[in-house]
């Protein structure tokens, strides 16, 4: 295997910054904030957690989270239930109005994610999506 010199990794490190930040410019003016939509994202996948543990699963401080989660009640996009194996404790579950928030916010990341990749080849497309996908368990790996 090849070791990476440090102008590879610099270019690969600006590079994916450059990817982030294209995409946070599109996705300005959203109609929901994107850390919000992350929240309700990642309960839609992995159903009902525990404040904390979505905190800890989102790396994200409790106290973020937990005014992230007001709102979000307040919105009408999560309910808490009761813990069935700790009653003293809540469960955060997604709404259907919350579902349909991420399901509109995939749409919109799909539709800018297709138009910046109109005039690729699918080939180019699948290596992007199989180098990512390695990249990604590689550093959850490390």
């Amino acid at each position: 295997m090849v070791q990476a010199t440090k102008l590879n990794l610099t270019e690969l490190a600006d590079a994916l910054r450059n990817v982030v930040m294209a995409a946070r410019r599109q996705s300005m003016g959203s109609a929901h904030d994107k850390s919000v939509v992350a929240l309700l994202a990642h309960l839609t996948t992995v159903g009902p957690l525990r404040a904390g543990d979505l905190a800890e699963h989102a790396c994200l401080d409790a106290s973020t989270v937990s005014r992230h989660l007001r709102s979000l009640e307040t919105d009408g996009y999560l309910v808490r239930t009761p813990d069935p194996e700790d009653g003293r404790a809540t469960l955060l579950q997604v709404t259907k109005a919350g579902e349909r928030v991420v399901a509109d916010a995939r749409q919109q990341r799909l539709a800018m994610l297709s138009n910046a990749v109109t005039d690729w080849s699918e080939e180019d497309i699948a290596t992007l999506t199989r180098l990512t996908r390695r990249l990604a368990e590689s550093l959850e790996g490390s």
